[in-house]
């Protein structure tokens, strides 16, 4: 498909309020997402931003760029997940607009800690092991902010241990980080 195919697939949903968030989170994929809930809000022309993600996760500050921007947004973002919510794809989804996250019933959700490589100087991997510990603490009040778990070590235990922990969707309704699994409609 070319380019222009391409973006004038993406104006299309961008009229009725839809966001595609697919691949791996990068800058320039926050940024796009970023101005397209700031734009919805300028414009205040939809009820609801429709953001569907399949994503494996990615870049965590931009990831929480987007999750900033959801939370400042004042149109309700409901989230739906499709083929792989994993890593930062799976903590942006759950930002959605409670009892609006939905996902499909083959849809893959990953949880886990977050990894980090840090080269440099004594003081630059002191500052940098700093940042860390602080994302990881955004992380886990992220994840107690918006799944059913309060407390840090029950969190530590279902949902970021020191190995990838694969959900189905009815352990994900669970522990409050999907609200619906849609059923799918068989063709007749």
């Amino acid at each position: 498909m070319a380019k222009e195919e391409i973006k004038d697939k993406e104006k299309e949903l961008s009229d009725y309020g839809i966001i595609y968030l697919s691949g791996i989170i990068d800058e320039e994929k926050a940024e796009k997402v970023c101005k397209d809930i700031i734009g919805y809000n300028i414009k205040e022309n939809i009820n609801q931003v429709q953001m569907v993600i399949n994503s494996p996760g990615g870049n965590c500050p931009c990831g929480f760029s987007i999750i900033d921007i959801m939370e400042w947004s004042k149109i309700p973002i409901y989230t739906t997940g499709i083929g792989m919510i994993a890593s930062m794809g799976l903590i942006i989804f759950m930002t959605g607009a409670k009892g609006h996250r939905v996902v499909t019933p083959r849809t893959s959700i990953l949880s886990h800690r977050f990894s980090a490589v840090n080269r440099g100087n004594h003081s630059q991997l002191i500052a940098g092991r700093r940042e860390e510990d602080m994302l990881h603490e955004r992380i886990l009040n992220h994840y107690m902010t918006y799944s059913n778990i309060k407390d840090r070590e029950e969190l530590e235990k279902y949902l970021l241990r020191d190995v990838d922990t694969w959900l189905s969707t009815e352990e994900a309704v669970q522990l409050g980080i999907v609200d619906i699994v849609e059923p799918m409609k068989r063709r007749a």
